[in-house]
């Protein structure tokens, strides 16, 4: 009877569903046929989207009516220029300064700050709604003051009440982001012309040479975003996703093929010109600061709101079978789809086979061969995430996931000590000195280039190192063979690459003189533009690790066979083919400059020569090679710029050809250091002596006692208003058979709670340890992130309250009405710590506590018998389905039967019931850190969330737990391991 329920219920939401969709296709082909856009609505309403007018048309025409914001912008931009006509240089110099820092913080700060919300929380829309600004009978004054400032910049065909409140509010938000960029133009450009001079010690060639590369930026600058406001139109450059879809693709073409992000990087070109012709370095500093917090808003908003709204959730663990699918032609950019190969890019799609960027596909979900615990080890497909596991263990990358105890890096460091202490040792006389670092350096520079490229080169034509493995080392087969030689290629080249640049620091360092008087000559602008060298080459590798990950930084596919031979074109390699041919030697050429040594520019000669040798003679044909005709022959940049060449090949009097061989030579970056330190000292205190664990336990504790005490109380000291008495919580019954009060670690709980109809609408629900807090009437202990909000969706002004206002209702007789509700924990808002707890409700988002109950206990499950397998394996199980959010598209088929019964499966032959039983797919590193203190609680062993995911199998992880526990001594070996598949 409850299937037949569940299969009708699931009809009727398929069938809504699908007539939902089939008037929403209806309307996009009736869109078609009219040629209108149109947009849709959080809540599924489509509209046609009527044409905006331009801005500065509006604006600046004298005969276009003007609103009360346009006669505000107006006002302030000519208030601006008049002051700079009337006050004095110093003067006008520091008001713009202020100004302009006020204008930029609203627009990256401000802007930020509410789109972000907005894009969370719809939190613009909301209040609107709440505060009825649209609404004829609450604010008919604030309505119509509104639609008049919409309705003047608007065309004919444009009515207020036929357009949905989002779009009318993003309208009225346009306008107000109008007052800020353009008094934020102003006032920069203002403050830049405060500081034009003529800079001493340069002659007239120098200035004509300054002029025209600064105003040949600014109108670089200028293009840019006429051509990116082409591309994306109004609905894109005011954020207008933020508020509603526009059903319309977009073809992402011109600048935007020039450059990632060309808004917010290249389209800054113009400050750069400026500070370049008013001959300021406090103009460029300002303008480095304003480019910087451009940046902060797309790292900050931009980035973010688009992977939200169209991000594609993919795994960071899940085993799916490889596949060797005919990779598909290049197709025209569209609308951006993004996803986690693709990265966070605002403007760019997944581009495929068409360029030399090394990336590896993602294959689609199939099924593999099933299995049951225990089990012998059986032959599965092989997938990307075994792969990715079997060759690749927290290598070290640079820097990155340094360990002290591991050899490598060990000598890694001992290394780098060698290379820079000397630099500062008393040493020979100066000359034999530098000749000693210039022969330093270029001795690690030739065994980087050209040892490990004959190395590497001779691998590439017949497997020489692997060889070498399988000669002189007895592996139990040539597979620990290729694996030996590949971790050994890794360590060596890492090695390699750390030295070759600190023996080149170090030489750049030697020969470097700080300067005594910084703003006379060319000393601060050589150090500038060597620090932008140095920065754009860190940025490039960045990228570069990005697209390429560590399969392409330590040249896998010389090695690795098994990996999908695709190319894939994303990040920085949509741009250029090679961006270590154009932009490798730019950090070299950077020290150089800031150096001013002829010794250290010659030695950067030489190694960008070296490295071009390598590229040329060692990667390239090795990739050509393998990708035949899907190396793509012109890069994303060279393309744009010659197709600008032949449009305007009349402009350019005979130097297309010229301009085209530029463009084709213009084509070529560290990722962030994680700081693994508190996961080395675990491990080392694992292996040390159960009184150092003791004292560890009992400091972790205490640690974890203050951090919670690290709060500052927030109270309401009137509460006359509310009758504490009408205000109750109740925790309902878990389902688990231990009793009713008791939770499976990880298992939601779900909290009613009754208060009267004035409660604030920011009240909250926290749980806490029994005994963490001494004061029943103030709450003085940090929720650690452990609360629910009684009204989530209102918590952060997303949505309106009710049409019942709670003023309406303080008034009324029906003062004492109560309301009542359920929230639920879950997920990381619970506790993943065995032990009691009570729960606390809050008031108006402070910590006077109206109400609490408990306690309630919230266990583990452990095995019957810790030396068994199966035991370990199903008393994993549980936690395993609570820490994967009991979704049964992530949870192992085998833990299916403890999902609740409300729980629809996934149908007989889908991917996820095909898919080994064991076998879990993690889509964060949260998840897989909530199965780390599952473990850590159940069974008294660490393991950290990459070890998790590395596993990714309830089996795996069984066995891995009984291994370590047998191996800590922690249980006497009664039965033979069993090593899962």
């Amino acid at each position: 009877m409850a299937d037949d329920e569940l299969r009708r219920r699931k009809g009727a939401a398929e069938g809504a569903q699908v007539a939902e969709a089939e008037t929403a296709e209806t309307a996009v082909e009736d869109s078609k046929k009219e040629d209108v856009v149109l947009g849709r609505t959080p809540d599924g309403t489509v509209f046609k989207v009527p044409h905006t007018s331009d801005v500065l048309t509006s604006l600046f025409h004298p005969a276009k009516p003007k609103t009360h914001l346009d006669l505000l912008t107006l006002i302030t931009l000519a208030s601006q220029v008049l002051l700079f006509a009337l006050l004095p240089l110093r003067t006008s110099r520091v008001l713009f300064f202020l100004l302009f820092t006020f204008w930029r913080l609203s627009y990256n700060l401000g802007l930020g700050y509410v789109l972000r919300k907005q894009s969370e929380k719809r939190w613009i829309v909301g209040w609107v709604k709440r505060m009825g600004w649209f609404d004829k009978t609450r604010r008919p004054g604030v309505r119509k003051w509104v639609e008049e400032q919409v309705r003047g910049k608007m065309g004919e065909g444009y009515e207020f009440d036929a357009c949905p409140v989002e779009y009318n509010t993003w309208l009225f938000f346009r306008h107000c982001v109008d007052v800020i960029l353009l008094n934020d133009f102003v006032s920069y450009s203002l403050f830049a012309w405060a500081h034009c001079r003529l800079p001493e010690g340069h002659g007239w060639l120098w200035h004509v040479l300054r002029w025209v590369g600064g105003w040949a930026m600014i109108f670089f600058n200028l293009w840019v975003k006429v051509d990116a406001h082409r591309v994306v139109k109004d609905y894109a450059w005011y954020w207008g996703d933020a508020f509603f879809q526009q059903i319309q693709s977009l073809v992402f073409d011109g600048v935007f093929e020039l450059a990632p992000h060309p808004m917010y990087s290249i389209g800054y070109a113009g400050f750069y010109g400026l500070s370049l012709v008013v001959g300021s370095y406090r103009v460029l500093f300002v303008s480095l600061f304003a480019h910087a917090a451009q940046f902060g808003f797309l790292l900050w908003f931009e980035n973010p709101h688009i992977e939200r709204t169209y991000g594609e959730r993919k795994p960071i663990a899940a085993r799916v079978p490889l596949t060797t699918e005919a990779a598909p032609a290049e197709s025209p950019a569209t609308t951006p789809t993004l996803t986690a190969s693709a990265g966070t890019e605002t403007e760019t799609e997944l581009e495929s086979l068409d360029g030399a960027a090394v990336g590896v596909e993602e294959p689609e979900e199939n099924g593999s061969p099933t299995s049951t615990v225990p089990k012998a080890e059986n032959k599965r497909p092989q997938t990307l995430h075994d792969l990715e596991h079997k060759y690749f263990d927290r290598d070290l990358t640079v820097f990155k996931n340094f360990d002290l105890f591991r050899a490598n890096d060990f000598s890694t460091l001992a290394l780098l000590l060698y290379a820079l202490l000397p630099s500062f040792l008393p040493a020979l006389s100066r000359p034999s000195q530098l000749a000693l670092y210039f022969l330093h350096a270029l001795a690690w520079r030739a065994l980087h280039s050209f040892g490990l490229g004959l190395a590497l080169r001779k691998q590439s034509e017949e497997k020489w190192l692997v060889r070498h493995y399988i000669k002189w080392y007895a592996r139990d087969d040539a597979e620990a063979a290729k694996r030996d030689a590949f971790g050994a290629w890794k360590q060596v080249y890492n090695t390699c690459l750390v030295m070759t640049y600190a023996s080149y620091l170090a030489l750049a360092w030697k020969t470097y003189t700080l300067p005594t008087q910084w703003t006379v000559g060319t000393e601060l602008l050589r150090h500038t533009i060597g620090t932008l060298l140095v920065a754009l080459q860190v940025w490039c590798a960045l990228e570069t690790h990005e697209v390429i990950g560590d399969f392409g930084w330590f040249f896998g596919n010389f090695f690795l066979d098994e990996y999908p031979s695709k190319l894939y074109y994303t990040g920085i390699y949509r741009y250029l083919n090679d961006p270590e041919r154009s932009m490798g030697g730019a950090a070299l050429f950077g020290l150089a400059l800031i150096s001013g040594s002829r010794l250290t520019l010659t030695m950067a000669l030489i190694s960008y020569l070296a490295h071009w040798w390598f590229l040329s003679y060692v990667e390239n044909p090795h990739t050509r090679k393998l990708y035949g005709d899907a190396v793509r022959r012109t890069g994303g940049a060279a393309k744009t710029l010659k197709n600008a060449a032949c449009s305007n090949s009349f402009l350019l009097s005979g130097k297309g050809q010229h301009v085209e061989r530029l463009a084709k030579e213009v084509q070529g970056t560290v990722e962030k250091v994680y700081d693994e330190t508190v996961e080395v000292v675990e491990e080392f205190l694992k292996t040390a002596r159960p009184q150092i664990n003791q004292v560890v336990k009992d400091t972790r504790v205490l640690l974890q006692q203050s951090r919670e005490r690290l709060v500052i109380t927030r109270v309401d000291k009137d509460l006359s208003p509310f009758d504490l008495s009408k205000y109750s919580i109740t925790v309902q019954p878990s389902s688990s058979p231990r009793e009713p009060m008791s939770f499976h670690l990880g298992e939601p709980i779900r909290i009613a709670w009754t208060a009267p109809a004035n409660h604030s609408r920011k009240d909250w629900v926290g749980i806490y340890r029994v005994g963490a807090n001494k004061d029943a009437l103030i709450t003085r202990v940090s929720s650690q992130g452990k609360w629910v909000a009684i009204h989530s969706d209102e918590y952060e002004g997303a949505r309106p309250v009710p049409a019942k206002r709670p003023e309406d209702v303080a008034g009324s007789s029906s003062f004492a009405e109560l309301q009542n509700g359920v929230v639920t924990l879950r997920g990381d808002a619970l506790p993943w710590a065995s032990g009691k707890y009570e729960l606390r409700y809050h008031h108006a988002g402070k910590h006077n506590v109206m109400a609490s109950c408990g306690p309630i206990e919230i266990f583990v499950d452990r095995p019957t018998d810790p030396d068994v397998l199966e035991p370990i394996h199903n008393a994993l199980s549980r936690s395993v389905a609570y820490a994967l959010d009991l979704d049964p598209a992530l949870v192992p088929p085998s833990a299916w039967h403890l999902l609740p019964e409300s729980v629809e499966l996934p149908a007989p032959g889908s991917p996820e019931a095909d898919r080994d039983p064991d076998d879990m797919v993690i889509m964060h590193e949260k998840q897989a850190r909530r199965v780390a203190l599952a473990i850590r609680e159940s069974f008294a062993v660490e393991f950290t969330p990459q070890v998790v995911i590395a596993d990714a199998n309830t089996g795996r992880i069984a066995q891995r737990v009984l291994d370590t526990r047998r191996l800590l001594g922690m249980v006497e070996r009664k039965s033979p391991a069993v090593t899962q598949g």
